[in-house]
This record gives structure tokens, C-alpha cells and sequence, in this order.
């Protein structure tokens, strides 16, 4: 075995069964790893690319940059780093999405549809400023929604960070289909609280191409760059 073949812990990670080398360090010396069946807990160990690693049973798979659609439910936290008592969106997905670059976040009270990859020039391409993706949300108030407020939205509201501009539809009584291209922080519900609304729910169903009405909330599924840009 030569210096080219990873030690396991890097393995652990390449293949999406540990988060980090520290974890996969934890893991490797709880002796819940194993190579061509024998347990292994020894972290100076190599891997060569005929070996079976297995944690607890499973093996990983090597992959390029991978892509996913996940339907995000009311109460998660889009973040890596865990923020008080709320859970993370990370303690939802599969240990193997846990360093994936977020494009676009929800806050805690919002839900719906979110894109995550490991390709950072993918992430970029949709959140840059000059990329004007535009992303489409359901928004539902307390109050009903009259069109002169409509017509305020879309004309510009003033906010501390600068104007907000909203193509905004009425679709129900209390019911409005907004779509933005920016994406500052929680820029929809500012800038209807402005005009005296309160939004009870916020929902996102489209970010560029990529719309996906069947994804249940927790679920995920793997898509092309080519979906959404």
C-alpha cells in the first residue's frame, strides 16, 4: 500500500459516510468501521481502491458534484451550525449532504423549495446579484389583499436596506404569487409588513427553471444544473 491510497478517515468523507475527518476519527475508533469485513479501528490505515469500507454495513460511493432539490418544512434552521434548540436542515438530510452550499435560504418560518450542490460555481451562478434568477413564492396573510396594495408592492416599498420591488398577483382572497430576482434577508415579509400585512405563510415553488409541486416536506431528490439555470 502506497502513500497515494487515502487514509480511511479522508475515504470516510470522500465517499459521504462521515461529515469531517474529525467524525470520521470518532467513527473509525468506535470500531463501527470496517474494510473487506474486519473491523477496523486503527486511524493510521490506508484504503486501497479494491477494498470494501463499510460503515456499520454501509458502503459509499464516490461521486462528482452532486445536486438536489429538497422540500424544506416550517421550523428548520437553513444553516450548518446548529442555532439554539432548532434543528438545522442538515440534521434532516443524509449525513452525505452535510457540507453542501445552500443556494438561496429560507428563515425558520418559511418552507418549500431549496437547491443544494457541492459546486460552488453552480451555487454562484443561481445567488449572484447580476444572475437575476428569478425565484417564485406563495405568500398568505392574516388580512385580505386588496389591489392597491398589490400595486404598492410592485411599484417599490421602502425598506432600511434600500427599495423592494415585488412582481406580486393576487390568487386568493388573502393569497398573492410574488416573484423576486434578489434575495435579501426576509425581503418579502418586510416589505409587506410595511404596508400593514401579516404574513402567516410563506412558501417557495420555484427557483429558476426548477419547480417540483410533488416533493413532500423532507424530501429530496437529485437534479441537473441544466433544471434550474
Amino acid at each position: 500500500m502506497n502513500s497515494l491510497n487515502p487514509r480511511l478517515n479522508k475515504y470516510l468523507v470522500g465517499v459521504g459516510l462521515a461529515e469531517s475527518r474529525r467524525k470520521a476519527d470518532e467513527i473509525i475508533t468506535a470500531g463501527r468501521v470496517s474494510i473487506n469485513g474486519v473491523a477496523e479501528t486503527n486511524l493510521a490505515t490506508r484504503v486501497m481502491d479494491t477494498d470494501l469500507v463499510e460503515l456499520d454495513g454501509q458502503s459509499g460511493k464516490k461521486r462528482k458534484d452532486i445536486y438536489i432539490a429538497y422540500n424544506k418544512p416550517r421550523g428548520l434552521v437553513c444553516s450548518h451550525i446548529k442555532q439554539g434548540s432548532s434543528k438545522t436542515i442538515f440534521e434532516e438530510l443524509p449525513i452525505a449532504f452535510a457540507n453542501l452550499k445552500i443556494a438561496g435560504r429560507l428563515d425558520k418560518d418559511s418552507e418549500g423549495l431549496m437547491i443544494l450542490s457541492s459546486d460552488g460555481d453552480f451555487i454562484n451562478k443561481i445567488t449572484h446579484p447580476s444572475s437575476r434568477k428569478d425565484k417564485t413564492y406563495l405568500v398568505y396573510t392574516k388580512q385580505d389583499i386588496a389591489q392597491t396594495i398589490v400595486e404598492k408592492l410592485n411599484a417599490g416599498v421602502k425598506l432600511v436596506d434600500g427599495v423592494s420591488k415585488l412582481k406580486t398577483t393576487i390568487i386568493g382572497k388573502n393569497a398573492t404569487k410574488v416573484i423576486i430576482s434578489e434575495g435579501r434577508n426576509r425581503q418579502i415579509r418586510r416589505s409587506f409588513e410595511t404596508l400593514g400585512l401579516t404574513v402567516i405563510k410563506l412558501q417557495r415553488v420555484r427557483i429558476g427553471l426548477y419547480s417540483n409541486r410533488r416533493l413532500a416536506p423532507k424530501e429530496f431528490v437529485f437534479i441537473k444544473p441544466e433544471d434550474v439555470l
